[in-house]
C-alpha cells in the first residue's frame, strides 16, 4: 500500500537518501510534487528530490507475482508472504515450520 494514496502501488520507488524499505508510488509522488514541489519522502520526511528516486525492483517483483493482495509481511529470513485483508481473521502465511516434516 502506498503511504500517499493508501492504494496499491503501481510503480514502487524510494529515494537513495532513505534508509527504510517502505516504497511509495512514483506516479503519485511525481503528480503531488508537480502541484506543490516539496520533494520530501512521505515515509521518513527526508529530502527526496527527483534525481535521487529509484524504482524498487524487489517490490516490483512482489507486485507482479501477487496481484490479489494489498499487503505483504516480511519474515526474519528475508522471505515474504501475502496478507489477507483486515476484515478476514487470519493471515495467508503458514505458521513457521509448516510443511517441513511432510505435512
Amino acid at each position: 500500500m502506498c503511504p500517499l494514496g493508501k492504494m496499491r502501488l503501481t510503480v514502487p520507488c524510494r529515494a537513495l537518501t532513505c534508509a527504510h524499505l517502505q516504497s511509495f508510488d512514483a506516479a503519485l509522488y511525481l503528480q503531488m510534487n508537480e502541484k506543490k514541489p516539496t520533494w520530501t519522502c512521505p515515509v521518513c520526511d527526508k529530502k527526496a528530490p527527483y534525481e535521487s528516486l529509484i524504482i524498487d525492483g524487489l517490490f516490483m517483483e512482489i507486485l507482479n507475482s501477487c496481484s490479489d493482495c494489498d499487503e505483504i509481511q516480511f519474515m526474519e529470513d528475508g522471505s515474504w508472504c501475502p496478507m489477507k485483508p483486515k476484515k478476514e481473521a487470519s493471515e495467508v502465511c503458514p505458521p513457521p515450520g509448516y510443511g517441513l516434516d511432510g505435512e
